[in-house]
């Protein structure tokens, strides 16, 4: 995985908003801590993949169990609404099906004891920590890390190329997840791997090491969890991947597709975070 990070002065952020191919689709501050940049290094992962999953430490629900398989297909079916409806991502009730949907799949998960400090990458993966750890919409979790990363494309490179910006919350909180586990949940995780590979080596440039990362999803590709496997092994980082479904279809933008689409599940599930949450 060929990668470069952009890194602002001491003291100071970086204003990404002039690198953007795409400004209107950027949610947020563009003034981050770190530009991860990935070049090409994700393309092989589009289109449809049948390399075997790995045998240790993936779990997928609904290869054993229908209640899952049946879940995925409710989900796949809201997904293909908003796709050809774009208005329903302003839809709460809308949303609240969808998200209730993830609730029903994160309480699937809970007979694996979720382990590990609950870092959630902003703006769904504050959502699905609530979900995967029991606890109520607006809970506040101590010895959460939270994190805001944006995947995203750069102004002169293909849009098969990406990068992730970085924007930390709290850098004493951050700091407790050095050789420690971590536990990282998100709708889909991973899909390209991207954001959260972005974590991590932006995590080292600071010098902290996580020991192992314990993906939890609704939702994940074959691809990634493959690409990801690989790269955290690389850099002598355990893994786990938990999740209620698979797919194994991305299209040129990274979107899963097929019968196992989500849509934006950010976008769908923003009505659903914690009223303290500002951006």
């Amino acid at each position: 995985m060929k990668y470069q990070i952009v890194n602002p002065k001491p003291e100071e952020k970086l204003d990404v908003l002039p690198l953007l191919k795409f400004p209107q689709d950027f949610h947020g501050s563009t003034q981050v801590d770190h530009l991860v940049k990935f070049g090409d290094s994700f393309i092989s992962l589009i289109g449809k993949s049948e390399v075997p999953l790995p045998k240790e430490g993936v779990m997928i629900l609904e290869h054993h169990y229908i209640e899952a398989k049946k879940l995925m297909d409710k989900i796949n079916k809201l997904a293909q609404q908003v796709i050809a409806d774009a208005k329903k991502y302003d839809d709460v009730g809308f949303c609240r099906e969808y998200f209730e949907l993830a609730k029903a799949g994160y309480e699937m998960l809970t007979k694996y004891d979720p382990v590990g400090i609950p870092t959630s990458l902003e703006r769904a993966g504050l959502v699905t920590t609530r979900l995967a750890l029991g606890l109520g919409p607006d809970a506040v979790i101590d010895n959460e890390v939270a994190v805001v990363t944006k995947r995203t494309h750069l102004i002169g490179e293909p849009e098969t190329n990406l990068s992730v910006t970085v924007k930390w919350r709290d850098l004493d909180k951050l700091k407790s997840i050095d050789n420690q586990e971590i536990l990282l949940s998100d709708f889909v995780n991973p899909a390209s791997g991207a954001s959260g590979l972005a974590f991590i080596l932006a995590a080292q440039a600071k010098g902290l090491r996580v020991a192992k990362v314990n993906h939890r999803s609704i939702n994940l590709t074959r691809q990634g969890v493959v690409f990801v496997r690989k790269e955290l092994d690389k850099l002598g980082i355990g893994s786990t991947f938990y999740s209620v479904g698979e797919c194994n279809q991305l299209n040129q933008m990274y979107y899963l597709s097929g019968k196992r689409a989500v849509a934006d599940a950010g976008d769908l599930l923003r009505h659903f975070l914690p009223k303290w949450y500002k951006l």
